[in-house]
């Protein structure tokens, strides 16, 4: 008699195809070999109609400029193919005769374009007009307290609290320390000389995040310079100690260097592109995978 539905079901679930299900219940018994002989046949089959799926895709077929399965493909396709594969190359070959193909329809799993995820880039990048942030900024020095207290408000510092450190001590309201008042004289040398090396220095307003070529000359090497070319995972504001890191991938292996922002050497400064980060520092890159590092 006829089996229960849920044995048929367990059967398929096996690995057993519903034709060879209905052949033992029929009483015909296949061997091993000749089931493997079969699932074989089947499998070169998918792989050889793959294969005429991929070269339409890359547009190496075409017949009469479409793009889709050629005559030869299917052809060569229909040899070996079962009743139902030798029905849908017909129908494809039809259709690009016709020009409807589809392209991404009926292919093996092979001939797939690869994940986005296994891009050498896996970063998003900024488009012309996007609001950056953290927004670049260039290397002249902030302003000093004074300058911005003045610049807000003209009675700024009538207490003696925002006067600038040049102010006669005769007319200061509240008395400053000596240290104070030496402080606000190092800050004011130090950003005199910021100002005079940015107006010569080849470094524009940058971002963390931001792809960026470096031409360094090598002091070490009679002057020549090389190239490196990076993503700025951090940045350092510290007046005339500023820096700046780049990472990147050398050969498999991941590489940060860290330049001086009011270096000399600096001979050429050139931004890339600029990739959407939410941070000021990216160190979180160092324990991702290589290819969000590499530019």
């Amino acid at each position: 008699g006829r089996r229960p539905p849920s044995d048929e079901r367990v059967g398929c679930i096996q690995g057993r195809s519903t034709s060879e299900n209905a052949r033992e219940r029929r009483g015909v018994r296949r061997g091993p070999s000749s089931i493997m002989f079969a699932r074989l046949s089947a499998r070169m089959a998918s792989l050889r109609l793959s294969r005429a799926g991929a070269e339409a895709i890359a547009g190496s077929s075409c017949v009469g400029g479409a793009r889709g399965v050629t005559r030869a493909c299917a052809e060569s396709a229909i040899e070996t193919a079962c009743a139902s594969q030798r029905a849908w190359i017909a129908r494809s070959f039809a259709e690009t005769r016709a020009g409807t193909h589809t392209t991404t329809r009926g292919f093996h799993a092979s001939a797939v374009a690869p994940m986005a995820s296994r891009d050498a880039k896996s970063m998003k990048t900024h488009k012309d007009g996007d609001k950056l942030t953290p927004a670049p900024r260039g290397i002249d020095p902030p302003m000093t307290p004074w300058e911005a207290g003045a610049r807000n408000d003209p009675n700024f510092g009538k207490g003696g609290g925002g006067m600038s450190a040049f102010t006669p001590t005769a007319r200061l309201r509240k008395r400053k320390t000596l240290q104070k008042r030496a402080a606000f004289l190092m800050q004011t040398l130090e950003n005199e000389k910021m100002r005079e090396i940015a107006r010569s220095s080849p470094v524009t307003p940058f971002r963390p995040g931001d792809v960026i070529r470096v031409k360094v000359a090598v002091l070490e090497n009679r002057g020549r310079a090389n190239n490196f070319t990076g993503i700025c995972i951090a940045r350092r504001n510290r007046g005339m100690g500023s820096s700046f890191t780049l990472r990147s991938v050398v050969a498999g292996v991941p590489v940060e260097r860290t330049f001086p922002t009011y270096s000399p050497t600096i001979k050429e400064f050139e931004v890339l592109e600029r990739r959407k980060v939410r941070r000021g520092k990216l160190y979180y890159l160092r324990d991702k995978p290589l290819r969000y590092s590499r530019v």
